[in-house]
């Protein structure tokens, strides 16, 4: 029987068609708006759900980063010299041990050639020193030396040693000043830059050449405090650089925040040794395994952003109260929770739902 108010509504599948799911359902509630009428304010919307399982994607964070050397010295001169020759240009690959300047060795093959000489006369007059001892210890045994004699050859003995030591040591000196004359590379590394020319004076402490030493590079970033957090606990940490990804894993966080930035540095190794160039433009990523829901899913209502869930066949709208539009927000759902997809624009809090399909 026809009640007063409602209009009833007969499925002609010649019009809206006799297939099953929300957009016949919707177009039932078109004809009976068409028709001057309503529907029974008691009849369920229709809406199609997915599982939170289905839908949820992982949480990644992402930063700048920077690839940078822990090896990267000015090879400086040691003694004062002329610079003879330069072995190498800018962007040679240098093994260790391999030369890269000679300074001229004159002054030092000198200096060296004094300091052995010195050395062998301390030796002489050490042994003569020696004899001289042992030969006043048997004169004494017959009492024909004075114990004052006796004491000045021992005197003489300690001094020759001391000098023998300490022509010794400038021996060493004059060894390793020598050495300094050819400049050579101290690891594998490519050269970056001559910082001098030949002819040029050098002192101690002069800039010869600039080196990045090879397969030493790690990776830096500047994170805020809420993103250590997380970094701390990843899962997969990774870096991007030039449509490629290379594993990473975290090596240290500086226990200090930056007064003007607030930021902290962080410290990240390869997983394997990668072939990457120092200074190259790179971004950090990592996921510490926990799941978002993503923004397509998210409802304003009330000036509140939330998500539509099905509980009892009803509509509960659940209010995420760090969400921010357009972007995934994280939500505590288990992973079978009925979340609405089609049909949850029209929905308010409680409202009776019909739920045509479930994907999984």
């Amino acid at each position: 029987a026809h009640r007063p108010g409602v209009v009833t509504i007969r499925q002609d599948c010649g019009r809206v068609g006799c297939g099953h799911g929300i957009g016949h359902a919707v177009e039932l509630q078109r004809v009976a708006h068409r028709a001057g009428g309503r529907l029974s304010s008691l009849q369920p919307i229709p809406v199609t759900v997915k599982t939170f399982e289905s839908v949820a994607v992982d949480v990644i964070s992402d930063a700048p980063a920077q690839v940078i050397v822990n090896n990267q010295p000015d090879i400086s001169a040691e003694i004062a010299a002329k610079v003879i020759s330069i072995d190498v240009l800018e962007g040679d690959r240098v093994e260790a041990g391999e030369q890269l300047l000679q300074l001229d060795c004159r002054k030092t093959g000198l200096a060296r050639d004094i300091a052995q000489a010195a050395f062998t006369q301390s030796q002489a007059r050490l042994s003569f020193a020696r004899s001289q001892l042992k030969r006043a210890n048997n004169l004494k045994k017959k009492n024909s030396i004075s114990d004052e004699l006796l004491d000045q050859r021992s005197t003489e003995l300690k001094e020759a040693t001391a000098n023998q030591l300490t022509q010794k040591h400038n021996l060493a000196q004059a060894e390793i000043d020598f050495s300094n004359c050819r400049i050579s590379a101290p690891f594998a590394s490519i050269v970056t830059k001559r910082l001098v020319s030949e002819g040029s004076y050098v002192v101690p402490g002069t800039p010869l050449v600039s080196l990045v030493r090879l397969n030493d590079t790690e990776i830096e970033a500047q994170l805020r405090q809420s993103q250590v957090e997380t970094i701390r606990n990843a899962e997969i940490i990774w870096l991007e650089s030039k449509n490629r990804r290379y594993p990473l894993k975290l090596r240290t966080i500086l226990p200090v925040y930056d007064a003007l930035s607030k930021t902290a540095r962080v410290k990240l190794g390869f997983e394997k040794q990668e072939n990457i160039w120092p200074g190259a433009d790179a971004r950090l990523f990592w996921t510490t395994g926990s799941e978002q829901l993503p923004a397509q899913y998210i409802t304003r209502r009330n000036n509140e952003l939330g998500v539509f869930i099905v509980e009892n066949d009803k509509a509960r709208f659940l209010r995420l109260e760090d969400a921010v539009e357009g972007r995934a927000a994280s939500v505590n759902l288990e992973p079978m929770k009925l979340i609405v997809n089609e049909g949850r624009h029209r929905l308010n809090d409680a409202d009776q739902v019909e739920v045509i399909t479930t994907e999984q």
